[in-house]
């Protein structure tokens, strides 16, 4: 179960709609939990796509992502419930590949923007604004395809199944936490583990680790209510310190995507500054190393 999604606010000017808090009974099942998270991205996802197909919006694309995104993490984070089913990983897999299409026009926005706020050359702006204009037309396109259409429903079918997940009802009908629990650790193991490589990390190896702490993010805020007695820092406390350790990695994500698309098209670098330092990135893992748990 989720709260309606609220638009942003007005001073913003954007018609993007963020994700809403997952209303979960602390007495939630694995099977609740997992459904009512899945629930609350469908809702994001509903909120945003129509807008970015109607008015283009940036920021629209920019949810629609995430919604999806957020999904798959559920997915991920619950794997253990399905993974031994050929079809729910079929699914699973499928959720992953329809999306691809959809990361060049957010990055192509993003530079953009940037070019735009930063006041780049016009040269570099007009071909910019060519490269969203030429990912924009795989994008809008892909959210209005068969294929989508019926990944989207086969979920939603999936999710309203009366039999779903009776192969592994044992583990569906017990407490949440007997998931939840190991789902979080394993995420921050990996993000922990990270930590003494920070500065050495190739691009790729530091977006892993990234992705990681996302679905770190994304679990602590779906499973809230399921910890909200429990000791240790609050997942609000963890959700937070992980947005800025997720913002640190993105900037040093964006230059490094920046950079090989100004070179792609034979743009000048030196609009970007210095190479993204990898201070903020340490300095953030150690603000969400220096929490403690909520799920041990």
């Amino acid at each position: 179960m989720t709260a309606p999604a609220t638009p942003a606010t007005a001073a913003t000017e954007s018609p993007a709609v963020k994700s809403q808090p997952v209303v979960m009974p602390p007495d939630a099942t694995v099977g609740d939990a997992f459904r009512a998270s899945l629930e609350a991205c469908l809702a994001h996802l509903d909120a945003n796509e129509p807008l970015f197909l109607e008015g283009r919006h940036r920021d629209n694309l920019h949810q629609t992502r995430v919604s999806w995104r957020r999904a798959r993490a559920a997915m991920s984070l619950f794997r253990p419930l399905f993974e031994h089913d050929e079809e729910s990983m079929e699914l699973k897999v499928r959720m992953r590949e329809i999306v691809l299409p959809l990361g060049p026009a957010r990055d192509a926005d993003v530079l953009l923007k940037q070019a735009e706020d930063e006041g780049w050359p016009y040269r570099t702006q007009r071909t910019l604004r060519g490269r969203r204009r030429r990912t924009y037309a795989v994008a809008v396109p892909l959210l209005r395809s068969p294929q989508w259409l019926e990944v989207k429903a086969d979920l939603r079918a999936w999710l309203a199944d009366p039999q779903w997940l009776d192969f592994a009802a044992g583990l569906r009908d017990a407490p949440a936490r007997d998931l939840t629990d190991a789902a979080l650790q394993k995420r921050y193991a990996r993000v922990a583990a990270a930590g003494p490589d920070l500065l050495t990390l190739q691009p790729h190896e530091l977006h892993k680790v990234r992705i990681e702490g996302k679905k770190l993010r994304y679990g602590c805020e779906f499973f809230a209510d399921l910890y909200a007695d429990a000791p240790g820092s609050l997942p609000n406390e963890f959700s937070t310190a992980l947005g800025l350790m997720q913002d640190a990695f993105g900037e040093a994500n964006d230059h490094a995507t920046a950079l090989h698309m100004l070179r792609a098209h034979g743009l000048p670098t030196d609009v970007l500054g210095p190479v993204h330092g990898r201070a903020e990135c340490v300095t953030t893992w150690a603000g969400v190393m220096a929490l403690e748990p909520f799920w041990r």
